[in-house]
């Protein structure tokens, strides 16, 4: 089986980065009758310019080739890379420029590919690096689901469209030709993977196997502003999401409309308030604080999941915000404005 990766990469300044995750696919090892090649789409930039991303080779493995685009956000990168593929390729692997993969990576997808019906999809683990001196936040990110809920999945098991993220997914190419690939309205990222799997799987059928061994390190240091900012964009692309594939959309919201949620959302916002400012002050604490401090095993665990819930409120007040702003740049030509700004901070004091 012949293999391609697809890694999306903004060139903003982190190329040793993305030097450190192709040194993690240039070192696969891969079964007798295997090969793969590498594929960087630089969003937006110049391969001249990225010293880090120059074609690497390592004999009998992987080939890496960068190509640039001008900046068209991360799913239409990911489409036309799946263009740039050889002719040979079975299988493509999506990646994330942050996410090293274990050397047996790649054949542990190829291996669970084997043995699944069409239109299947097969999502690795991707365990959060922490720092060297991780905090109780970095504990949070990493064993609740504050951003990925791996900590729920079962090892083998099918889940449905809402598991499919790309920093650590495979799928067969003619399955991705087959279902028109990724939404490039959804841009410049966020939901382009949700909106993928279900067009190829539909809202119910479980088609996403979860094989843990397909293993990539996450390098994504990530601070409770950044993810309160994250969260802000998520709110400002989930609109986005109605224009591209508005049964996905309802399947997560309830509703076909995206105007329809505006009034509760600020309805909301408005009775929320009061806790908001509170709730921030708590986190921050929190977020302060050695990872020892959340002690070990079950009571390590209640707490992290305590903590999580009491965070919830926030997390829907950057959503719900920046599903707002986002209504009004529901024009593509637009795209480039939806961008985090922090609204969240003024709720906080």
């Amino acid at each position: 089986m012949h293999i391609a990766v697809l890694i999306p990469f903004r060139d903003r300044g982190d190329q040793k980065l993305l030097g450190w995750t192709l040194e993690g696919y240039a070192g696969q090892i891969l079964s007798p009758g295997n090969s793969t090649e590498v594929h960087v789409g630089i969003d937006g930039g110049d391969t001249s310019a990225t010293s880090a991303v120059q074609e690497m080779d390592v004999p009998g493995r992987a080939k890496v080739t960068v190509h640039a685009y001008p900046r068209i956000g991360a799913a239409a990168v990911r489409n036309k890379l799946a263009q740039e593929c050889s002719g040979e390729t079975e299988l493509l692997i999506f990646g994330n420029a942050d996410a090293r993969p274990e050397p047996d990576m790649v054949q542990r997808h190829a291996d669970a590919m084997r043995s699944l019906p069409p239109k299947s999809l097969v999502l690795g683990s991707a365990p959060w690096e922490k720092p060297p001196q991780p905090t109780v936040f970095d504990a949070l990110l990493a064993d609740t689901p504050m951003v990925f809920f791996y900590n729920q999945l079962t090892p083998h098991t099918w889940y449905d469209f809402r598991h499919c993220w790309t920093l650590n997914l495979s799928v067969r190419l003619q399955d991705f030709r087959a279902s028109g690939g990724f939404h490039e309205i959804l841009r410049p990222v966020y939901y382009e993977d949700l909106a993928f799997a279900f067009r190829l799987l539909g809202p119910d059928r479980k088609g996403v196997w979860y094989e843990p061994d397909a293993r990539v390190l996450h390098r994504h240091p990530t601070t409770l502003q950044q993810y309160l900012d994250r969260e802000e964009l998520l709110g400002l692309m989930s609109p986005v999401l109605a224009q591209a594939e508005p049964a996905a959309f309802a399947a997560l919201h309830g509703t076909i409309d995206p105007h329809s949620l505006s009034k509760p959302f600020r309805d909301w916002l408005a009775m929320d308030a009061a806790m908001h400012k509170w709730i921030f002050k708590r986190l921050q604490e929190w977020a302060a604080l050695p990872e020892t401090d959340a002690g070990t095993g079950k009571s390590r665990e209640r707490l992290l999941m305590t903590i999580y819930q009491m965070h919830i409120p926030l997390k829907r007040l950057a959503f719900r915000l920046g599903y707002l702003r986002g209504l009004e740049l529901l024009n593509d030509a637009r795209w480039q404005e939806r961008q985090p700004n922090g609204m969240w901070r003024s709720f906080v004091g």
